[in-house]
């Protein structure tokens, strides 16, 4: 017999992947139930803005011709200001018996909230991301969830080359899964070959570009993985962690310290701190300093500061990160 559904829940923190797993199985018990109308949605579209409160304020009081359970989502309430929460807040104590309101925060939540759902009797699900240094370990542990045996030493090159986004990682283990098969073992030879497909690529080549200078190739490339529907989100985590290495390396590099030093200090696969090290020669360090700053800026900026859209965010910081390390 299924769990009975309470009248709000709180979805919080920074795993997106058990975040975005929770939400598929409350539309599936959704669909299950009462069919696609049982769920409405409201999130933010294609990067930009907010979810609506007023839309979701005006649906928890309507009427339903169902006879079935009443689902209402809000995905990316971190977005919301005082403006928008508050109002929201005070409609929770005062739910209909026949609807369900679920609300996911992708960060912290603000504390007014915790405490008025705890009020109104709803349940709270937070899930925090590990780690970098954890996720490995984490990693070795969902590879053998999933079936197969991933060796540590390729569930430290997954994270170097990935980064730590757990959806990503994720998405990765299933299709590591997939290639090995029930009780198959994926070492890092087999990885290696395997992760640097045409997108891993291209995210290496555009943190190149960025380190040299190049802002024609940042932007041609940058709009290639926005096209192929890469997150803005995921790519500035990975683009800052290769910057902030860029320049722990280049500051060591102007103390005089050797190269391979330098590339033995790094937190990556020896291959790639070798590749990267050997892109630094002739690199102005204060100008690799004020790139990374540009894309901690983005990384605000997509959180929520904007104006506009997180694409044109990205190629605006994408061409001041470029021209700042050239």
């Amino acid at each position: 017999m299924a769990e009975e559904m309470k009248p709000l829940y709180l979805i919080a923190g920074s795993d997106g992947a058990k975040i975005d797993a929770t939400r598929a199985r409350l539309r599936a018990r959704a669909e299950r139930e009462g069919g696609a109308a049982a769920l409405e949605v409201y999130e933010v579209s294609e990067g930009r803005g907010m979810p609506d409160h007023e839309a979701l304020l005006a649906a928890i009081p309507a009427m339903s011709l169902m006879d079935s359970r009443r689902y209402l989502l809000a995905d990316g309430i971190e977005r919301w200001r005082d403006k928008q929460l508050e109002p929201v807040i005070g409609a929770l104590a005062e739910l209909p018996p026949d609807l369900t309101l679920v609300l996911i925060c992708r960060d912290k939540p603000a504390a007014k909230l915790l405490k008025a759902v705890k009020a109104a009797q709803g349940e709270v699900h937070e899930f925090e991301a590990p780690r970098a240094r954890e996720m490995p370990r984490v990693l070795v542990g969902e590879a053998q969830r999933l079936g197969f045996r991933l060796d540590p030493a390729a569930a430290r090159m997954l994270v170097e080359r990935m980064g730590a986004n757990p959806v990503r990682l994720r998405n990765e283990l299933e299709r590591l899964a997939l290639w090995a098969g029930s009780g198959g073992e994926v070492g890092a030879a087999d990885l290696a070959e395997m992760i640097a497909d045409t997108s891993e690529a291209a995210v290496w080549s555009l943190s190149d570009a960025l380190i040299e200078g190049d802002a024609a190739g940042a932007l041609r490339i940058g709009e290639r993985l926005i096209g192929q529907g890469e997150n803005v989100t995921g790519l500035i985590y990975g683009l800052a962690s290769r910057l902030r290495g860029a320049c722990a390396a280049a500051a060591q590099l102007e103390e005089g310290i050797p190269s391979q030093q330098v590339e033995s200090s790094l937190k990556m696969h020896p291959y790639a701190a070798k590749q990267l090290v050997k892109r630094l020669g002739g690199t102005d360090l204060a100008s690799l300093r004020t790139a990374t700053e540009t894309l901690a800026d983005l990384e605000l900026w997509c959180r929520g500061g904007a104006d506009y859209g997180d694409e044109l965010a990205f190629t605006l910081a994408l061409r001041k990160a470029a021209a700042g390390a050239a």
